[in-house]
């Protein structure tokens, strides 16, 4: 999916986001505390909402949002909502009003009276959950809500624990058939974490492996070779009592997995294991795995992009992002200087708040120029970006 426009309102602090506008890639810049990192959990907030999974329980509270959207086929989507800031029972947040337009007619209208989808009243269905969940049944609303599950998300962090999480969505790397045959097209759309898809293409030995392999040596050159091996684990039940009793029925029983990354250097004769495998570089090769192993229209959130990269892979990196092929969006965050002087302003949001509101605006509504190192320079002194907060 494309976002085009989103705004936002959390009725239960006062936070809101106004309308801002997102062209394929959106770097968002401004000084710490302005809510950057908070836009990219908004849209990770909505696509829980969207596409809830079993295994996270998280209930939203007085939460309204407007986002509009392109999917695959090219139809341009509004989607609008608003759910209650006082819960009426002990379980949940019921939604007060939805509503669902696709390339501006209407096609879903919720009120508190009931559900109406093409102008006829649907049976009585939960007030909890979003229509995209409901009606997903129906193919036009089917194929929206799997859009949702195209948004991946990165804060920069390396899960080190049993589970691999992705955004809002499940993506364990430890539970799936390592046995099971793959194509590119069933891996690029499937719900697998990186590490389990970087796995499948090593395992069926798919030409796309050599791709991301490539592209690693050519930004590290010391690197000879890389691997990816699988070990069994025996993790006790007990230790996803945390989960639903849907999710619980999903993972016991079943067998369970780790996946590990190994590199091999120019001049060292043993494999290098994951763990000794610098932070940066083992960074560096998932987000190229998940440029090259995600599904096709792909929304990527990168939260801090400088704690996610060398500087010598930026380049690399955004030249990547760019590439048409695959029809991608990037929704970056970073305040460091690097990153912005090597990003053109026409892809910059410059975030400031003043007391709960965030507002965005683009590099040019600011008087900032075209050529890089000059716009940086205009960038650095603008008080939008110095100050940032205001009461």
């Amino acid at each position: 999916m494309k976002i085009e426009s989103l705004e936002y309102i959390d009725h239960a602090s006062g936070w809101r986001l106004e309308k801002t506008d997102f062209d394929r890639l959106t770097l968002l810049v401004g000084a710490s505390g302005v809510g950057k990192s908070r836009i990219l959990q908004v849209v990770l907030h909505l696509s829980q909402i969207a596409d809830p999974h079993p295994f996270l329980l998280h209930w939203p509270k007085g939460v309204e949002w407007s986002i509009r959207f392109s999917i695959s086929s090219g139809r341009v989507c509004e989607w609008a909502g608003r759910f209650e800031t006082k819960k009426k029972d002990k379980d949940s947040f019921n939604i007060e009003f939805e509503r669902l337009t696709i390339n501006d007619s209407p096609v879903v209208d919720r009120d508190l009276e009931g559900i109406r989808f093409h102008g006829k009243e649907t049976v009585k269905l939960s007030r909890r959950e979003s229509v995209l969940d409901l009606l997903k049944e129906e193919e036009e609303i089917r194929e929206i809500k799997n859009e949702f599950s195209k948004i991946l998300f990165d804060d920069s962090g390396l899960n080190e624990g049993l589970l691999n999480f992705i955004g809002y969505g499940w993506r364990s790397s430890i539970i799936f058939d390592p046995k099971k045959e793959a194509t590119l097209d069933n891996i690029r759309n499937s719900n697998e974490g990186i590490k389990s898809k970087l796995y499948r293409t090593y395992a069926n030995r798919l030409p796309i492996f050599n791709s991301v392999r490539e592209v690693l040596v050519e930004i590290f050159p010391y690197i000879q070779d890389i691997r990816v091996v699988l070990h069994e684990m025996n993790i006790p039940d007990f230790m996803f009592d945390g989960f639903s009793k849907k999710g619980q029925e999903m993972i016991k029983g079943v067998d369970k997995y780790i996946i590990r990354i190994q590199i091999k250097e120019i001049g060292v004769t043993d494999w290098i294991g994951e763990e000794r495998i610098s932070s940066g570089m083992l960074k560096t090769l998932l987000h190229i795995a998940e440029l090259y192993l995600c599904a096709d229209h792909s929304l990527i959130l990168i939260d801090e992009f400088e704690n996610s990269l060398g500087v010598n892979c930026i380049d690399e990196m955004t030249s990547t992002m760019l590439a048409p092929e695959r029809n991608l969006q990037f929704i970056l965050t970073s305040h460091h200087p690097y990153i912005i002087n090597n990003i053109g302003p026409e892809y910059w949001k410059v975030v400031t708040r003043k007391g709960s509101v965030v507002t965005t605006r683009d590099a040019a509504a600011l008087g900032i120029g075209r050529s890089k190192h000059e716009a940086f320079i205009q960038l650095i002194n603008r008080e939008e970006y110095s100050e940032g907060v205001t009461a």
